[in-house]
C-alpha cells in the first residue's frame, strides 16, 4: 500500500463519498468449486452510494442488484469496502462491470494489482484515491434491489481525493470534478 494515504476519522469518512461518484464495491465470498466451495475476492463498479449518517461514525447506503456476486458476498460475510477509483481507472471500471464475479476471479482475469484492507478481509484495487472499510448494519430488499447500510470501521484517502474521483451519469457520460469554489 502506498504511504500517500492518511487515515480519516470514522465520523468524517462520509466526506469521501458523494452521490454520482462511482465506486468499487470490494468483497469476499464463496463460490462453488465442484462439491466444495472456495473463497474468492471480488470487486464491482457501483454508482448508487451515498452517506446517510455521520455521528458517531459515518454510515453509507448502497443500492445493489440482489443477483450480483458482491451483494451475495455482503450477505455471507457482513463486511465490504468501498474503494474510490480515480478517473485514470475508467477502463478497469468498464472491464469489471462487463463480467460476473460468479463466473470469474476479476483480480486474476484482469491482472489487477491490489493491496489488503486493514481491518476486514477484502482486496482493494491499486490506484484508488481512497477507501472505506465497512461492516453491514442491515439490508432492505425492494424488488431486485438490495439497499445496504454499512458502518465505516476505518477509512483512508489521498489528500484532496475528491479532485481525482470519477463520476458516472450513464454509459456515454462520465465526468471529473471541476474547479474548487
Amino acid at each position: 500500500m502506498n504511504s500517500i494515504y492518511k487515515e480519516i476519522p470514522a465520523n468524517e469518512a462520509y466526506s469521501l463519498q458523494n452521490p454520482g461518484g462511482v465506486i468499487f464495491l470490494c468483497t469476499r465470498g464463496s463460490v462453488p468449486q465442484g462439491a466444495l466451495r472456495e473463497s474468492r475476492y471480488n470487486f464491482a463498479p457501483l454508482a448508487w452510494c451515498t452517506p446517510c449518517e455521520y455521528d458517531p461514525v459515518s454510515k453509507i447506503l448502497l443500492v445493489c442488484d440482489t443477483s450480483h456476486k458482491t451483494f451475495r458476498d455482503i450477505q455471507e460475510n457482513s463486511e465490504f469496502a468501498i474503494a474510490l477509483p480515480s478517473f485514470d481507472m475508467r477502463d478497469l471500471i468498464e472491464q469489471a462491470g462487463s463480467v460476473s464475479g460468479f463466473a470469474v476471479d476479476k483480480f486474476a482475469h484482469f491482472s489487477v494489482q491490489y493491496f489488503e484492507s486493514k481491518s476486514i478481509d477484502v482486496r482493494i484495487p491499486s490506484g484508488v484515491v481512497g477507501w472505506m472499510e465497512c461492516t453491514l448494519e442491515r439490508i432492505v430488499i425492494e424488488g431486485t434491489s438490495g439497499i445496504v447500510f454499512g458502518a465505516v470501521k476505518q477509512a483512508f484517502a489521498e489528500p484532496d481525493a475528491w479532485a481525482r474521483r470519477l463520476h458516472y451519469v450513464n454509459d456515454e457520460t462520465w465526468y471529473k470534478p471541476g474547479e474548487r469554489l
